[in-house]
């Protein structure tokens, strides 16, 4: 019997290609860094402007990045 090795060895992952700005890839990097194992979104952090992730988890991150640019929006005081 003969074993036959590949030297290619291909991993193929389905995920969502994320474009963002680099404040907001930020975000999301630091919400995943909080997170454990399978609960992690990021797949991979492709470059300064993009990430590769979890597609079943593509509207929880819409809703927590949206949730944390609330909280860094400056809203003027309409009495001012």
């Amino acid at each position: 019997m003969s074993h036959v090795s590949d030297e290619y060895s291909v991993k193929v992952t389905t995920g969502v290609l994320v474009t963002c700005d680099s404040a907001a890839k930020q975000i999301l990097l630091h919400v995943d860094g909080m997170r454990d194992g399978a609960s992690k979104f990021i797949i991979h952090d492709v470059d300064e402007t993009h990430v590769l992730v979890k597609g079943q988890y593509l509207e929880e991150i819409k809703d927590v990045l949206q949730e944390e640019l609330e909280k860094n929006t400056y809203v003027q005081d309409q009495n001012v």
